[in-house]
């Protein structure tokens, strides 16, 4: 039941999104290279909207519209992950939710409208693309893995950090990839087209890619490598192996 709300909801945003990519409405800077459009505003209260009708005693937390409600679960979404990638046409966005309850990390789904990808993990059970079973890679070296680097805009505070972790990467790892992404990102570890996933700059609103990641056999935490949370402001994502390996490259 309270999966099929959440994918029926997803099935919504992302018809909405297709529908609307050559009409975007306002497009306005919600903070420092940070944009937002009118269709993700739309799109998040459809959302709501459809959730709230299913299942009245919910509590929300969007990207968009912030907190609201009381109930059993919480509901935190992206109603579009990677807007200036929306905004521009480059394929790679998604619509992005997950469900805690009692603070636990218990379904996320995440779906790219354009490839035609629908990610759905539930706690204990696996994850999946499209019906079918996914799993991180098994690259056990790092300068044989491919590393994600999961931020889209780099805020002030950030700038230096951000040059110095990169470069270490750039001078261990095989190679780099910066997609724009949040959830996607996450999904592409998931299913092994990413080795390694680093994110500077956490947001509650990728939280879906959490649950996954590991549910795909990943070990997710923050750079301290603490077990995740809503409150996580790093991530850091990879099999057990290369977990540790990159760990130690973030916090030199």
């Amino acid at each position: 039941m309270l999966t099929d709300v959440v994918v029926q909801a997803v099935r919504k945003a992302e018809d909405l999104a297709l529908c609307k990519m050559k009409n975007l409405g306002k497009i306005r800077e919600k903070s420092h290279r940070d944009f937002v459009t009118e269709v993700d505003e739309e799109i998040e209260k459809i959302i709501i909207t459809h959730i709230r009708e299913r299942l009245p005693n919910s509590k929300f937390y969007g990207e968009e519209t912030g907190r609201q409600g009381e109930g059993k679960y919480l509901f935190v979404i992206d109603p579009i992950d990677a807007t200036t990638n929306y905004i521009k046409g480059i394929p790679f966005f998604d619509v992005s939710i997950s469900v805690y309850e009692e603070n636990k990390n218990i379904l996320g789904v995440i779906a790219c409208p354009i490839l035609g990808e629908i990610y759905i993990a539930e706690r204990g059970k696996g994850a999946y693309l499209n019906g079918d079973r996914i799993h991180v890679s098994d690259v056990r070296d790092l300068s044989k893995a491919v590393v994600g680097y999961n931020r889209s805009s780099h805020p002030l505070e950030i700038i230096e950090s951000s040059k110095l972790i990169l470069s270490k990467i750039l001078d261990n790892a095989a190679t780099l990839r910066i997609f724009g992404t949040g959830g996607l990102d996450y999904c592409y570890l998931a299913r092994g087209c990413l080795d390694v996933c680093i994110t500077p700059l956490a947001e509650p609103f990728h939280s879906a890619g959490y649950i996954i990641m590991e549910e795909a056999g990943a070990k997710v935490t923050d750079y301290q490598g603490k077990p995740h949370d809503l409150e996580s402001t790093t991530i850091v994502s990879a099999n057990p192996i290369l977990h540790s390996q990159v760990l130690k490259i973030v916090n030199e």
